[in-house]
């Protein structure tokens, strides 16, 4: 798996889709999973990434391009049944000064699986911005990524500010700094949290019949 996740990240800073398409069909004969493949190889190829440009060993034009090609990938290879308009809905963005999004595009992935409609909103979103969307198409959930220790301030001010406003709408969140810190003031505002997507597939799947089941 070591191997195919390097191979991965090769082709992703490469811009190379053509690889990334055959390294993916091979997973897939391999009995590889899509979620699998989201967490398995997807993941950690971001990560690294990542951990490339916070060391200054690739430029942000590098990461900029991974971006591109990543996304790319998903549209083209994961296509999913569309959501009804009856589905829930889960409105999807990083926080203000957080600019790392390929995490979310997965967890977006996710959500689409389980027939979600989704809004997903991108990096570097304000709070004041999230909150005018959640007036305007009422989502059920909204799923925010952090992933860098020097935005947990803004992400409390966001959950508090969210929660002010909105009691009722249910608030995931996921990213790297998730995995590696313990957040009480999470817990404090009724928040749900999660290390990985497959946490996070699991938590929909409950929450979606539920959901539907009030409509019925």
């Amino acid at each position: 798996m070591n191997q195919l996740v390097q191979a991965f990240t090769k082709s992703i800073l490469a811009g190379d889709v053509h690889s990334l398409m055959e390294l993916h069909s091979s997973s897939i004969h391999s009995k590889i999973d899509n979620f699998t493949f989201y967490e398995k190889i997807i993941k950690p190829s971001m990560y690294r990434i990542g951990d490339l440009w916070e060391k200054n060993q690739i430029t942000v034009a590098d990461e900029h391009l991974a971006t591109a090609t990543l996304k790319y990938l998903l549209a083209t290879v994961f296509t999913h049944q569309e959501a009804l308009e009856n589905h829930p809905k889960a409105l999807l963005f990083c926080i203000e000064g957080e600019h790392h999004s390929l995490g979310l595009e997965l967890a977006n992935e996710v959500f689409k699986e389980k027939q979600w409609n989704t809004r997903y909103l991108g990096a570097n979103v304000p709070v004041k911005d999230v909150l005018t969307f959640i007036s305007a198409w009422r989502p059920h959930a909204i799923g925010i990524s952090i992933g860098m220790t020097t935005e947990l301030t803004r992400l409390k001010e966001c959950v508090e500010e969210i929660r002010e406003h909105h009691q009722e709408i249910e608030i995931l969140v996921g990213g790297r700094l998730i995995s590696n810190y313990t957040l009480d003031f999470l817990e404090k505002s009724q928040v749900e949290s999660f290390n990985d997507l497959l946490e996070l597939d699991a938590y929909l799947t409950d929450m979606s019949g539920q959901l539907l089941s009030q409509k019925g």
